[in-house]
């Protein structure tokens, strides 16, 4: 699934999740777009999660869109700032995003 973000069609302003009203311009009609790609802000590994014993590393990611919104996503490996990153929804509707590597060479 794709990751969609939504811009306010009076201002323009882009935000993600969805609203009822633009916070720039109270206007409430909004257009869809697809944020696929973005590059990492801000990156950490979650070592620890209470109630899941042995589950292994998590990483996640402040990524900012390529589309202007920033969103907090699950990565597929540890990323770096600055990184360039794929981004898409899971089938656990969870925002992913996936890091250069050989079998995903198209990340740049």
């Amino acid at each position: 699934m794709t990751l969609d973000v939504f811009r306010c069609t009076a201002c323009g302003t882009t935000l993600f999740p969805a609203r009822y009203r633009c916070p720039a311009c109270g206007g409430a009609q909004w257009a869809t777009l697809a944020a696929t790609r973005g590059k990492v802000v801000a990156a950490t590994t979650v070592t620890h999660r209470v109630g899941v014993a042995g589950a292994g590393e998590v990483y996640l990611a402040s990524v900012e869109t390529d589309a202007g919104p920033m969103v907090i996503a699950r990565l597929d490996s540890a990323a770096r700032e600055g990184d360039t990153v794929l981004l898409d929804i899971d089938d656990e509707h969870r925002i992913v995003a996936r890091t250069r590597s050989a079998s995903n060479p198209q990340v740049r």
